[in-house]
């Protein structure tokens, strides 16, 4: 079950997932708690259908609904679980779980529920989170999953609960970001960058949280300096309050400082991965992150990291010779970003080399050998 138009890692992830089972002969719909009319809905659809998704459901509710409107949708959910005699239902995201959990309560149905965020009773302690967390109690036979060891750590410390209702499956990465190759001339063409230009690139949502307007002050000083150019790929979170007013900042930042033509807003991409093949040097100054898709798909595609050694982080990128820092220290990531576009041909070798030794132990070959275990598991008793 997931919001599978959204750009997401949670909903790639299940999206992914589902497209791989199906490959393998097991049968995995995808179900979204919203309405086929929001748009471009249809499209992706139709695409999914095309990909090898047996079948697309939708609860038809609108954004934000209010609570009373989900008893509906919780007895259309539990329905549909029946009439298709679903073995188990995975979400991810807060409000399909609350509608899974009372759905599937009493249910042959299982739920298992997949932690993708750091939770904080400093954080998500709202009437909102408490709901929740009173939902997902109710039903004992729901199970977890965290995407890094800090997740899972972190979600029994939350949650208050034992290591045996949860367990660890890294996130993986398709296989498009093992095979891209690098358009070098073609994109610098295409972006207007000197081909002597270094290209930083960041991918990911545009977000206070990940850091965006401090890797600005990075690296403003070495746009013109060290002819180097900043690319943001991405989009501006509409849950997520100020984010257009931090990205129209960042981008008046750029006019006031002269460089403009140096500092590229891309939006989303469907070439994400040819633009990391074609760049120097991702960097991804987190303030949280539970493991950062994005660190393995740039370490697959042969890209150098720089990144905050926060939470998950330190898990991924673990015997790599990419270099981490304190998020939220300009100097301090400048420095490092620095580093690395002054290595050595043999140290940027070296450094790739790791990258991609690293990057092949999250393949999405792995994630789905380990999911199917644990599907298998739930089903058995054994988890």
């Amino acid at each position: 079950m997931t919001q599978f138009y959204q750009l997401n890692g949670a909903e790639r992830l299940a999206v992914e997932l589902a497209e791989e089972l199906n490959h393998l002969g097991i049968h995995a719909d995808i179900l979204s708690m919203y309405t086929e009319d929001l748009y471009g809905v249809k499209e992706i659809k139709t695409s999914l259908l095309a990909r090898g998704i047996r079948r697309v459901f939708f609860l038809g509710l609108r954004i934000h609904p209010p609570i009373i409107s989900m008893i509906p949708a919780i007895v259309q959910l539990r329905n549909l679980l029946r009439e298709e005699k679903y073995d188990i239902i995975e979400t991810s995201n807060i409000s399909p779980t609350v509608l899974a959990a009372w759905a599937t309560w009493g249910q042959r149905t299982k739920h298992l529920v997949g932690l993708h965020c750091v939770y904080s009773k400093d954080r998500e302690n709202s009437l909102y989170h408490r709901f929740w967390r009173f939902s997902v109690r109710c039903n004992s036979q729901i199970r977890f999953y965290g995407i890094s060891n800090f997740v899972t750590g972190r979600w029994i410390s939350y949650f208050n609960t034992s290591l045996s209702y949860c367990r660890t499956i890294y996130n993986g990465i398709s296989r498009e970001y093992f095979e891209v190759s690098s358009a070098r001339s073609d994109v610098r063409q295409e972006l207007e960058i000197s081909d002597q230009g270094r290209i930083i690139i960041y991918v990911g949502r545009l977000v206070k949280e990940k850091g965006i307007d401090t890797l600005f002050e990075a690296v403003c000083p070495l746009l013109q300096e060290n002819d180097c150019y900043l690319l943001y790929i991405g989009l501006s979170y509409l849950n997520v309050c100020g984010s257009d007013e931090l990205v129209k900042l960042i981008k008046k930042k750029t006019e006031d400082a002269g460089v403009q033509k140096r500092v590229k807003f891309l939006g989303f991409r469907k070439d994400t991965a040819r633009l990391m093949a074609s760049s120097d040097i991702l960097v991804h100054p987190a303030q949280t992150e539970g493991f950062g898709l994005v660190l393995v798909e740039a370490m697959a595609t042969g890209l150098q990291v720089v990144s905050s050694n926060v939470d998950g982080i330190p898990e991924v990128l673990k015997e790599t010779d990419s270099i981490m820092v304190p998020p939220d220290c300009p100097d301090t990531l400048r420095k490092a970003v620095l580093e690395v576009l002054q290595r050595t041909p043999e140290a940027m070798e070296n450094a790739i080399s790791k990258g991609r030794i690293r990057a092949e132990e999250f393949r999405v070959e792995r994630r789905t050998k380990e999911m199917i275990t644990l599907f298998e598991n739930m089903l058995t008793g054994d988890f």
